[in-house]
């Protein structure tokens, strides 16, 4: 069966068919937008969309088999797959379905900026355009935007467009522009609720370079320097994020463009459980979502989803055949009010030292090498303060959890034992 753009192109009338701009930052954590609650940070352009979109508060990379965590997250968007189905992340080649090519096969016109290294090249391959932006510091919020600048000056409008956009900010080394720094006093700012000097569990991730970036143990002073600086990169971010938004504006292209905003995965800085990286599966790993543009409502909501269920949802909202080699689920019912959610339980992982499950309230860390547990209940606990484990109250909702997570190890085909 044809795509529908295919079939919307031969009768003339393409213009039907959305634009897609897929907005994937680097390290951007789910709290780092002024308007979702964050008020020491200044995102308006951000702002200004989760005011005209729809947010979902509880968007996960299902993590990966790398402590560069970037690299299996943005293999699994850009080719739909889970964690344990991706293909190898140095791969050459590749020839099942990714984003790009489906939707340059569906008569798109295609387009990628992103950093060259710890993503899935193959994938980049499949578009029409790859620019390719190394982080350089300063200029690097700068040279991406200008990338999608020049392909929104030169479209013709024959054909609809997307574009992935995935700057490497606010990934360190973090340098922004100089008022972008100056707007953050580090003195000012508030420490995360769960900022502590040193992590209560070693789960063995002390000597990786994410967590070298600041001293053990973790200082006060020092990491709210980290956070100045990390903030500074977000606010850079969304300043040439807005200069796209204004281009689309100005050339009548905004209403007819789908924007989905996120990023590879949150990470720990501002020293949140005496962390400050990526490679461990607490709430701050999460990803900011918003999904804006036509067809799309207002809304807000906490409805558990992947990253990569975004592959299938921008198919389906720019009326692209979904490839069944996706495993993400559409999230379009839960935009359009027809469910409120797509799954009932999240899975995730790192490396084969952790494993986490969550349902809508409660939460369970496994640190198999270890033979440790950590269970939260994120109703009253949302900062994963208080592990209940070892309460035996709790000993009942612990055997569930650990059901639970047995029954998704399973599904996703997990490498290591099962939990027991």
């Amino acid at each position: 069966m044809r795509p529908l753009l295919a079939l919307l192109l031969a009768a003339g009338i393409a213009s039907a068919a959305p634009n897609v701009l897929f907005v994937y930052t680097d390290d951007q954590a789910f709290d780092t937008i002024h308007a979702l609650g964050n008020k020491d940070i200044s995102t308006p352009t951000l702002d200004a969309l989760v005011a005209r979109g729809f947010t979902f508060t509880n968007a996960y990379c299902q993590g990966g088999q790398s402590p560069a965590v970037c690299v299996p997250s943005r293999t699994m968007l850009l080719s739909g797959r889970s964690t344990f189905r991706t293909p190898a992340y140095n791969a050459k080649t590749y020839d099942k379905p990714t984003l790009g090519k489906v939707f340059r096969e569906a008569g798109y016109a295609t387009l990628c900026v992103s950093k060259p290294g710890n993503s899935f090249r193959p994938a980049h391959d499949h578009f029409e355009k790859v620019v390719h932006i190394p982080h350089s510091g300063a200029e690097t919020n700068a040279k991406c935007a200008d990338a999608v600048l020049e392909m929104l000056k030169a479209d013709d409008g024959k054909k609809p467009f997307i574009v992935y956009y995935a700057p490497s900010m606010p990934h360190d080394p973090r340098t922004a522009e100089k008022e972008y720094h100056a707007k953050y006093d580090p003195a000012k700012l508030t420490l995360p609720k769960n900022f502590m000097a040193e992590s209560p569990l070693d789960i063995g991730v002390r000597d990786i370079r994410d967590e070298k970036l600041a001293k053990y143990p973790r200082d006060e002073k020092e990491v709210r320097q980290h956070l100045a600086d990390y903030y500074a990169c977000i606010t850079s971010l969304d300043h040439h994020l807005g200069r796209i938004f204004d281009a689309l504006k100005a050339a009548k292209k905004l209403d007819d463009t789908v924007v989905i905003f996120t990023s590879d995965q949150g990470l720990a800085v501002g020293g949140r459980h005496g962390l400050m990286g990526k490679q461990n599966l607490y709430e701050h790993f999460k990803s900011p979502l918003v999904i804006a543009g036509p067809g799309v409502p207002k809304g807000k909501i906490d409805a558990l989803v992947y990253l990569h269920d975004l592959f299938p949802t921008a198919c389906e909202l720019a009326g692209v055949k979904i490839p069944a080699e996706c495993d993400g689920a559409s999230l379009v019912p839960v935009l359009n009010g027809k469910k409120e959610k797509v799954r009932d339980a999240l899975f995730a992982v790192y490396t084969g030292t952790q494993r986490m499950v969550r349902d809508e309230r409660w939460k369970l860390l496994w640190f198999p090498k270890l033979g440790k547990f950590q269970l939260f209940d994120l109703k009253t606990d949302p900062d994963e303060l208080t592990n209940l484990a070892d309460v035996k109250e709790h000993a009942e909702k612990l055997a569930a959890m650990k059901k639970l997570m047995a029954q998704q190890q399973e599904q996703f085909g997990d490498t290591i034992e099962r939990v027991k």
